[in-house]
């Protein structure tokens, strides 16, 4: 029986031979081990916290939004959102992911800012 040599446009197609899996074995990376994150037991011992925040008073686009930046729909900063890719927004509330093309919003900043307490005025 004789072999057939396959051509394209004049040039002689090269033999493909089939590469056995034992032949060439892959180097399998370094594998990396890095202790996991340490979790509460329970509920009871974990501390409640309180967390404050300031609202930008002006609106701003949200392509001008950076990724993992707080922002709300809201000029009183109320129900947190944070941008977490091009076209996404996860709600802090309850973790929900939204679709976002575009809009504006407010920026919320978490630094620490002391509170400040307003005296009544004497008159």
């Amino acid at each position: 029986m004789e072999a057939l040599e396959t051509t394209s446009n004049g040039n002689k197609a090269a033999v493909k031979t089939e590469e056995k899996a034992e032949d060439s074995p892959k180097r399998e990376r370094a594998r990396r081990y890095l202790p996991s994150l340490p979790s509460a037991a329970s509920a009871a011992d974990m501390n409640q916290v309180e967390y404050l925040g300031l609202a930008d008073r002006t609106a701003v686009e949200w392509d001008s939004l950076k990724n993992y930046e707080i922002f709300s729909l809201s000029p009183d900063g109320s129900f947190p959102m944070m941008k977490v890719s091009r076209s996404k927004a996860v709600r802090l509330a309850d973790r929900e992911v939204m679709m976002v093309g575009g809009g504006r919003c407010f920026r919320v900043s978490l630094s620490n800012h002391p509170k400040t307490k307003t005296s009544p005025s004497i008159t």
